[in-house]
């Protein structure tokens, strides 16, 4: 059972992930420490509540989160031990500095400029009932993560570009519709992420279902 709680819990600005900052806000990690086998199997589940359930192995994320609060020999150790800090991922080697969509600030806030930005590159989709919605599908968000490692020239480093493809196209899979042709990332939903720190209220519902 994935626990969450209906108050919103305060997210700490130096979790620049908005997937992670909608698990904290939902009270489904803690903004401190976590221990790597709770947040390779909270983030699995989560995901798995997506539409037509979305695998991401757990196996996976718990590589991923062991060396997300550094890779230093010391840093690695306390994390395999002690947990994941969840308040300490910025400035990691997993954190772009700046060189991805930049919709989060160092604060923690959302920059209203760079939402109408990521906007510019959405385009009419049409879900499976046959409604209509501003999208993103891969490639849009291709053509995005492209334009977000060009205007960091100078800046980026040759690893940037490979850790937008942990963001952008795993929050298709996570949180992605089913369109007609092709899945995509519903505006809307992306919006709300970054915002409200919450996952869209279909998965909520399965979730809930599932607990």
């Amino acid at each position: 059972m994935v626990k969450k709680s209906d108050r919103p819990h305060a997210v700490s600005a130096n979790n620049p992930c908005p997937f992670l900052r909608a698990l904290v806000a939902t009270g489904r990690l803690s903004d401190g420490r976590e221990p790597l086998a709770n947040v390779a199997t909270v983030v699995s589940t989560v995901a798995s509540s997506g539409d037509c359930s979305p695998a991401l192995p757990r196996e996976a994320v718990f590589a991923i989160a062991a060396v997300a609060n550094g890779l230093g020999p010391l840093a690695l150790a306390d994390t395999q031990w002690n947990g994941l800090k969840l308040n300490a991922l910025r400035g990691g080697p997993l954190d772009k500095k700046g060189v991805g969509s930049r919709i989060l600030n160092a604060r923690g806030a959302i920059d209203a400029k760079q939402v109408a930005r990521l906007r510019g590159f959405a385009k009419e989709k049409l879900g499976g009932d046959g409604s209509s919605e501003l999208g993103l599908a891969l490639p849009e968000l291709r053509a995005f993560m492209d334009a977000n490692f060009a205007r960091a020239e100078g800046r980026r480093r040759w690893i940037d570009r490979t850790l937008m493809i942990g963001e952008w196209p795993v929050l298709l899979k996570v949180m992605g519709k089913e369109g007609v042709g092709s899945r995509y990332l519903a505006l809307a939903d992306v919006i709300r992420l970054f915002k409200n720190r919450s996952f869209p209220e279909r998965m909520n519902k399965r979730l809930s279902a599932g607990a």
